[in-house]
C-alpha cells in the first residue's frame, strides 16, 4: 500500500505508474511499453510452456529487458521511491 497526500494506492502496478508520474526520474515504467508486466511472466513456472511456441515474444522480451529503464527497475529501487515519495 501507499499513502501519498491524502491519496491511498494499493495494487502494484498503480502504484509504479503512480511513482512514475509524480517522480519521473528515474522512469520506474519505460514509455507505454507493457514489458515491465510481461517481465513478471518469466516468474512464474508456467512461463517455458506458454512462451515455448511464442519465440518472438521471448526475443522482444528479452530486448526490452537488456534496456537500462528495466534494468533500473528493482524492487529495491521501487521501495526506496515510495519511502522518499
Amino acid at each position: 500500500m501507499l499513502e501519498h497526500a491524502g491519496f491511498s494506492l494499493y495494487e502494484s502496478q498503480a502504484i509504479l505508474r503512480y511513482l512514475n508520474r509524480v517522480r519521473p526520474t528515474p522512469a520506474l515504467i519505460p514509455g507505454d511499453s507493457i514489458a515491465p508486466q510481461l517481465a513478471f511472466a518469466f516468474l512464474t513456472q508456467e512461463w517455458p510452456v506458454l512462451g515455448a511456441p511464442h519465440a518472438n515474444i521471448v526475443a522482444w522480451l528479452a530486448r526490452m529487458e537488456a534496456r537500462p529503464s528495466l534494468q533500473a527497475t528493482t524492487w529495491d529501487r521501487v521501495a526506496e521511491m515510495a519511502k522518499a515519495a
